[in-house]
């Protein structure tokens, strides 16, 4: 008659690390768009800066606002700019 002994086994639980990629963290303004005030008929410019780049939309109400006589826009990297030429009381 063989006695066997039972065999053991010792449960180690290993921590993981969860490393966030950056391109899965939230687009945050760093710098939002303030408020300008400017005279008919020149122009202002407009500017934010974003937690990363990405890209920029800037609207008026509902309507997208695309590069024009009017409108200069410009990005580089997670700073967004927009100027507006010619003001009138419209633009506001």
């Amino acid at each position: 008659n063989s006695h066997q002994s039972p065999v053991h086994f010792d449960l180690v639980l290993i921590p993981s690390l969860l490393v966030l990629h950056p391109s899965a963290l939230p687009i945050l303004f760093q710098e939002e768009m303030s408020n300008k005030e400017a005279t008919e008929g020149e122009a202002v410019t407009l500017h934010c800066k974003l937690s990363k780049s990405a890209p920029v939309e800037w609207r008026k109400g509902n309507k997208v606002l695309k590069p024009s006589e009017k409108y200069k826009i410009e990005q580089e990297g997670p700073f967004a700019e927009l100027v507006i030429r010619d003001l009138d009381l419209a633009d506001a």
